[in-house]
């Protein structure tokens, strides 16, 4: 093989290896894009269900919260029956204790 020929397959073998990084480079840029995109969708969806579960968590807090207020009225609607009846019964004594020294007296 002569200088020349020699020279032509050192071009033609850097001619390659150029080529060959380049396709590297393209593929690797190619990878290195569709991995943030993947990561980007995994990371929206991930997003959306601890949103989801928020919105659930607090739907449910809402829900347990509304029960107990309404238990409470009930609660509380209960007590003022129980004292408006002694009320009631306390006043009808009174009443009838004040007719008796009334009409007695």
């Amino acid at each position: 093989m002569s200088g020349i020929d020699a020279v032509k397959k050192v071009v033609e073998t850097e001619t390659q290896a150029r080529r060959i990084v380049d396709e590297a480079a393209t593929k690797a840029q190619k990878v290195i894009s569709e991995t943030r995109e993947q990561a980007e969708r995994i990371r929206q969806e991930a997003v959306a269900s601890a949103q989801g579960r928020r919105e659930g968590i607090l739907r449910e807090a809402k829900e347990k919260a509304e029960a107990e207020a309404r238990q409470s009225d009930q609660e509380t609607e209960r007590i003022l029956d129980t004292y408006r009846k002694l009320s009631e019964e306390r006043k009808a004594a009174a009443v009838s204790k004040a007719v008796a020294l009334i009409l007695n007296g």
